[in-house]
């Protein structure tokens, strides 16, 4: 083993107390094999001892027993434990590392690692899948041969799937591709959220126009629940978005009443590269075991996840924070919820109720690219984008970019493990080829991560939220005031 003057833990590694004991977690993504070994269990007197480790005081001064110790010794062979001088150093707006293929960086995502050529872990994760003969993997991914198939044995409802609509690019390529492309028989359910952009709700009103065919329904919640729910919602998970979850709440009930087979989300692959790709332990030259699809069972699934209200069995998992949002959401808004709450239920005692099953499009074939995809939605949907807006991920919300900032925040300073969306979705979307890496580069740019939003003031304004106490109130605090529990 290595010997250490002055033994520390890695940079963006912490030990945390979970109600199943400390374990060793690491803020950032490491590079695989290691990109599924983040969070790792210690024993409590191992625990305490590398709490010990600052980096100042010598290895000699340590326990005599803790260099022979096989855990500890595994943790230097790693990297994981490091002498002081080879900790490495928080990168910085003006100086970090940037992926070589796509546009993945050490500043938003700070731990983010890279192998000896430059390639980010993402990458290297995506490519071990397509060498390993897996390729993307989307188990709800719907082909038009399925479409068409399931319309036409449609004969007991007046509607063969529901979109579940913003009026922006992803939902309206869908909307697009069901209701006018396949001609199928779709409702149209938008949720009228009161912070979805003026030119969304243009882009609704022109796509009844087009589609005098297709029947649509909007449903819109009190300002006051919205308002008092995103508050809350900010204070307790530290992001006050309440979307897209409250669309199933208020229109899966419909769909159940409706009889209708398809319910369709405008949810795009990239936007699930962290679940596909990152999240699955890959190894090369073992292609994963295929499974039938069971689209009932992941349906159940899915309404558990939305409905359920408790913490994650694992805290430090990268899907934490997301199981705390909606865990959240439905408990913030548990009139609403009930009556999916409901139907779940019955649905667990009855294995032959009739469900909608949740599916989406294979985007990545059906779009070839977002450039391409949006020239489609102009010429056959006379869809617009947002003024001023160049980015084309997400197009239909105001408040997108404090999104953008708040989990920046949190993850910058090891609050959270869950990785900042849309620049692990705009880097999966450089490597899976819907938009050049100059684009993406500009893109980023316009996100939420380098400055604070001008609309965030109006949205603290908006819920009431006095800037100058965020610092006391809760997981805010981490976004809006000096967060005294934060390191980065």
């Amino acid at each position: 083993m290595r010997t250490l003057q002055h033994p520390v833990l890695q940079y963006r590694w912490q030990v945390k107390e979970t109600n199943g004991g400390p374990q060793l977690v690491y803020f950032g993504l490491r590079n695989p094999p290691n990109h599924t070994r983040s969070i790792i269990p210690v024993p409590r007197e191992l625990a305490d001892c590398l709490r010990s480790l600052d980096g100042r005081t010598s290895a000699k001064d340590l326990p005599s027993d803790l260099a022979g110790r096989e855990m500890y010794t595994r943790f230097v062979e790693e990297g994981i434990i490091v002498d002081a001088r080879e900790v490495r150093q928080p990168s910085t707006r003006d100086s970090f590392r940037q992926c070589v293929r796509c546009v993945t960086n050490d500043y938003v995502l700070p731990g983010l690692e890279f192998d000896e050529d430059g390639l980010c872990a993402f990458c290297q994760c995506y490519e071990l899948a397509e060498r390993s003969g897996q390729g993307a993997i989307m188990q709800d991914g719907i082909t038009d041969e399925d479409l068409v198939r399931i319309s036409s044995g449609n004969t007991g409802s007046r509607f063969d799937a529901m979109v579940l609509y913003t009026g922006g690019k992803d939902s309206t390529y869908l909307l697009w591709y069901l209701a006018k492309k396949l001609e199928l028989r779709v409702l149209v359910a938008s949720w009228n959220m009161p912070y979805t952009n003026d030119t969304c709700r243009e882009n609704m009103r022109r796509a009844m126009r087009i589609l005098p065919h297709v029947e649509f329904v909007e449903r819109t919640l009190p300002w006051k629940m919205v308002r008092q729910a995103m508050r809350d919602q900010f204070e307790r998970v530290g992001w006050p978005c309440l979307c897209p979850t409250v669309a199933h709440a208020l229109f899966y009930p419909l769909a159940v009443q409706e009889g209708i087979p398809l319910v369709m989300h405008g949810v795009e692959e990239v936007q699930l590269a962290v679940m596909n790709y990152v999240m699955t332990e890959i190894r090369s030259g073992q292609p994963r075991e295929e499974r039938v699809p069971n689209h009932r069972a992941d349906t159940l699934n899915f309404l558990r996840m939305v409905t359920t209200i408790s913490e994650p069995a694992q805290p430090y998992s990268l899907t934490a924070d997301l199981a705390r949002h909606m865990s959240s959401v439905s408990e913030l808004l548990a009139p609403v919820y009930k009556p999916l709450g409901d139907i779940l239920a019955r649905a667990e005692s009855d294995p032959n109720m009739p469900l909608p099953i949740l599916r989406r499009l294979t985007s990545n074939a059906a779009y070839g690219s977002w450039a391409k995809a949006v020239e489609r939605m102009k010429q056959e949907m006379d869809w617009q984008m947002p003024p001023g807006q160049k980015g084309l991920l997400h197009t239909s919300c105001r408040i997108e970019k404090v999104k953008d900032y708040c989990q920046f925040k949190r993850f910058q300073g090891a609050g959270s493990t869950f990785l900042p969306q849309a620049i692990v979705e705009l880097g999966a979307g450089v490597y899976f080829g819907l938009l050049s890496r100059d684009d993406a580069l500009e893109e980023l740019q316009e996100s939420g991560y380098y400055n604070e939003p001008r609309v965030l003031s109006e949205l603290t304004r908006d819920l009431g939220i006095d800037r100058g106490e965020a610092r006391a109130a809760g997981e805010m605090s981490w976004t809006l005031g000096e967060c005294t529990g934060c390191s980065t």
